[in-house]
């Protein structure tokens, strides 16, 4: 077996355990400086720029004039061009991936290439495809896998290999677990594709502070849940960074962020926390931030008129009825979170009476949401009651005002007498 096969063979080898396009990149350039010799150099082509991603003068490289890349393009033959002045030989080998011109392989020296090295780079550049192609399509499946479609954050997966990682290091773990305070009512009022821009604004807010926290691993959760796993870093740090990111980058639509932070340094002594436990302190952390918020806007709404209250709750109200379909529950489950968050509160339902009547009468509960807001003060429930429907949601508004109760009732026989 002659060197060069050799060298060929260990090449393939080497390229079939590659599992991420720079362990590609490498193997070729030194494939081919043991082959031919001279200055090795990996361009990428993207558009109208070469890019030099591996081998010699990365920083520097001398890019190929415009004649070299027209007849590479043209012809796709490996091009032996001899010095000239100052200009040392080059041979240009092309790297086709799929059919197309993704690359080159460029070679330097004093001395010019023979037909035996223009072969040898060509066998490389043929191996090196084949490789490129596997690990970016790899690469695209991992991209699908774990990349959330809308925001471009990891998945929930991701972060829970982030979190196993943290913690086995040993070093402390922090998780933030986030919520989007307002998600449905932007839905609700301006449409899903507000909600979809709210959520990407949000994704960046997190950005920010992973930026702000090395190595950070940032996901979306699902829904409107997202999360950020730091190894390393303490937690006082962590509340700091995601408190300036959250203060410097107010979210549209009036919705804001509630969020909780966890970590592994602050258990119990002699107990070891695991991944599902930090991820179980931190939501709970969380809830707590986001009952904290409610109670905030609920002192909010307090100091409010009352006049006010009503004009923002039935605007509202009309706007998330004329956003409903026809049906009649779609517009009771429109209707009942729109007064409620209107009016200070959070928790709604919708019932429809079954059968019997008086003390007999049965009610099935058909929709429900939010979280409960009774403990706060001033927070009570009430009950809007249109032939078989009820619908129950929470206020802020004083007790037995004739004009409160009037309004809800006539928002409230909008949605059932206006559908269908």
């Amino acid at each position: 077996m002659t060197a060069a096969v050799r060298e060929l063979a260990l090449l393939a080898h080497r390229l079939a355990g590659t599992t991420v396009p720079e362990d590609v990149h490498r193997a070729a350039v030194d494939a081919l400086t043991q082959l031919i010799g001279g200055e090795t150099t990996l361009l990428r082509f993207e558009q109208d720029d070469q890019i030099a991603i591996a081998g010699a003068q990365v920083e520097d490289a001398p890019a190929l004039d415009g004649d070299v890349l027209g007849d590479l393009r043209r012809t796709g033959e490996t091009l032996l061009l001899p010095a000239g002045g100052r200009t040392p030989a080059r041979l240009v080998a092309p790297i086709r991936v799929n059919g197309e011109l993704w690359g080159a392989c460029l070679v330097r020296r004093l001395a010019s290439f023979t037909p035996d090295d223009a072969a040898r780079a060509e066998l490389v550049g043929a191996l090196a495809a084949g490789a490129i192609a596997r690990t970016d399509l790899a690469e695209q499946v991992r991209h699908l896998v774990s990349d959330d479609a809308l925001t471009g954050l990891n998945t929930r997966r991701v972060a829970d290999e982030a979190a196993h990682v943290a913690l086995e290091s040993g070093q402390e773990t922090c998780i933030v677990m986030c919520d989007v305070d307002g998600l449905k009512r932007v839905n609700d009022d301006l449409g899903h594709d507000a909600g979809d821009d709210l959520l990407r604004a949000v994704a960046g807010v997190l950005r920010r502070a992973g930026a702000g926290l090395p190595g950070a691993t940032v996901a979306r959760i699902g829904g409107d849940e997202f999360c950020l796993v730091t190894q390393g870093i303490p937690r006082s740090t962590v509340v700091r960074v995601m408190e300036s990111a959250v203060a410097d980058a107010p979210l549209p639509h009036g919705a804001s962020l509630s969020y909780g932070v966890a970590s592994s340094a602050r258990g119990s002594l002699g107990t070891r926390p695991t991944t599902r436990s930090l991820f179980r302190r931190a939501d709970a952390a969380q809830y707590h931030a986001k009952r904290a918020h409610r109670a905030e806007r609920s002192r909010q709404y307090r100091s409010d008129d009352p006049a006010t209250v009503l004009g923002r709750t039935v605007s509202a109200a009309v706007s998330a009825l004329s956003q409903a379909g026809p049906n009649r529950l779609s517009r009771l489950c429109a209707l009942a979170p729109a007064v409620s968050e209107s009016m200070g509160g959070s928790a709604w339902a919708v019932h429809r009476e079954l059968s019997g009547a008086g003390e007999d009468q049965q009610w099935a509960a058909v929709a429900r949401g939010g979280s409960s807001g009774v403990h706060l003060p001033d927070v009570r429930r009430i009950e809007l009651r249109e032939g078989e429907w009820v619908i129950t949601v929470e206020s802020t508004l004083p007790k037995h005002d004739r004009t409160v109760e009037a309004t809800l009732h006539t928002l409230m026989s909008l949605a059932v007498l206006g559908g269908a």
